[in-house]
């Protein structure tokens, strides 16, 4: 059985809270140097470059060495991206183009309710805070176990965007009847795509091997029957995001297990494209492919 997220932060809750004062007294930039002290000890005692040396070595084709200055660059983007999470909870703003832009904020404007699939290829966080608008309620379907510090955060951050959490409870199914609702009222619901929780999965092929996607996340976007939009976020320089918009095409021809396992590959291989393109910032780091 692959290894699943484990569905928290790493950190503990006073360096958790030590990260948002840092960066509300000094400039971002303190937060990024001072990542570097402890960037390779993170890497080392937290043995996920293990999962990182199978991308980069096995699925990538990349010699030991090259693999693991990848590994040292893919974790330095990934610091990056967790001082700037916590520095939008700290108040900061950083500079956001969105593409497909018009036809993005068409569907944020009009009356049908639709999907926000992410991945964490990219900021994944940063599209939230940087898609919502005061025109239609978004709501992020959030793990009920992350870190308190980290919820809390995101819960204030979230509310400054017209954004609300629907926590996931394990065992407990009262998040669906919220879903639903929250659609048929014309709302936004974000979900990620590549964050399995529980046992029942997806086979979907994504750089030459199988992988197990989150079955839930796809079966219920094929039940809904709603757009289904793709945001990718990367960082382009110190205070600026670019924010790539697709979508899925949902056939509805099909039966709902095969629409959602079309619904799956479709989504596996928009991913696969942007990791190729942005291959620094996979920060899928768990037992991906159940290697």
């Amino acid at each position: 059985m692959a290894q699943a997220w484990s569905g928290q932060t790493g950190g503990t809750h006073r360096m958790q809270r030590a990260l948002v004062g840092i960066i509300q007294r000094t400039d971002i930039r303190v937060a990024y140097t001072l990542m570097h002290l402890w960037l390779m000890w993170y890497i080392l005692i937290r043995r996920t470059e293990r999962h990182g040396a199978y991308l980069y070595h096995r699925r990538r084709g990349r010699n030991r060495l090259q693999a693991a200055l990848d590994i040292y660059r893919s974790f330095y983007h990934f610091g990056r991206v967790i001082i700037d999470r916590f520095a939008v909870y700290g108040g900061h703003r950083f500079d956001i183009v969105v593409d497909n832009q018009e036809r993005y904020y068409d569907k944020m404007n009009g009356k049908q309710g639709f999907v926000l699939l992410f991945s964490h290829v990219g900021n994944s966080e940063m599209a939230a805070y940087s898609m919502a608008t005061p025109n239609k309620q978004m709501h992020i379907l959030a793990y009920g176990g992350e870190s308190p510090i980290v919820m809390a955060e995101r819960a204030k951050a979230l509310a400054k965007n017209n954004i609300s959490m629907i926590v996931v409870t394990p065992g407990e199914m009262g998040h669906i009847f919220k879903i639903n609702e929250a659609i048929q009222r014309g709302e936004v619901l974000a979900v990620a795509g590549d964050r399995r929780m529980g046992d029942k999965s997806i086979a979907c092929t994504i750089l030459g091997a199988q992988a197990p996607l989150p079955a839930g996340v796809f079966q219920l976007c094929a039940t809904l029957k709603c757009p289904i939009v793709l945001p990718f976020v990367f960082k382009e320089s110190g205070n600026r995001y670019h924010i790539y918009t697709e979508e899925l095409q949902v056939n509805t021809t099909l039966p709902r297990a095969q629409r959602a396992a079309d619904l799956a590959q479709q989504f596996a291989t928009r991913m696969e494209q942007r990791a190729l393109e942005h291959p620094y910032e996979w920060f899928n780091f768990f037992d991906f492919w159940n290697q």
